[in-house]
């Protein structure tokens, strides 16, 4: 796999592993906090994924970078993974969510790390801690999210079956993917097909 690098953001995340945190220089702290909390947001959530419905909730916690947190443990010392190697992986995450690769039915957590060049204890923790939750919640919300989206833009998918959209989404059954829709929107999709439908 090409080897993701965002050379100004590397030296962002670089810069807010290390303690305590200083403003940058010809900054004032009110400024530079704020610019430093726009870009790690914009790595930890993949940035903008494209044309998204307002649906899509801030359920990233971006606390643990807070230049406020002095004296408190690195992340890299929460979670025991090498900041350099915490850098890479939120890099290839940010590539790995832009090409779409949670669609693919056979992903697994050791197949998607050996795909980045990690381990995937390193990778399970930086998921866990930095976008909060598991990496099999991570994926599926991914294509929950996605599904939510491409059902409302794309006329064709909606003449799909349940069985067929989870099979596109990723979702080995469509009983696992009504359950997981369910969760997240709170309705059915047949149910969320149908409101489509009538609109």
């Amino acid at each position: 796999m090409e080897k993701f690098v965002i050379t100004s953001d590397r030296k962002v995340l670089e810069f807010l592993f290390k303690k305590p945190h200083t403003s940058f220089p010809h900054e004032t702290p009110s400024k530079s906090k704020n610019s430093l909390f726009r870009v790690v947001k914009q790595l930890i959530t993949g940035g903008n994924r494209g044309a998204q419905s307002p649906y899509v909730k801030k359920e990233q916690d971006v606390t643990v970078f807070s230049p406020e947190t002095k004296g408190e443990a690195s992340l890299s010392e929460q979670i025991l993974v090498p900041e350099e190697i915490i850098v890479d992986i939120l890099e290839n995450l940010t590539k790995f969510e832009k090409e779409k690769g949670y669609l693919d039915r056979n992903l697994s957590l050791p197949g998607l790390a050996k795909s980045i060049g990690t381990n995937h204890s390193y990778l399970s923790r930086v998921v866990n801690k930095v976008k909060n939750k598991s990496f099999k919640q991570y994926i599926n919300d991914l294509r929950i999210e996605f599904a939510y989206i491409d059902l409302q833009t794309n006329p064709m998918k909606r003449r799909y079956t349940i069985e067929a959209i989870a099979f596109e989404n990723g979702f080995r059954s469509a009983e696992s993917f009504s359950k997981k829709f369910l969760a997240k929107y709170g309705m059915y999709p047949s149910a969320f097909l149908k409101m489509l439908q009538d609109i």
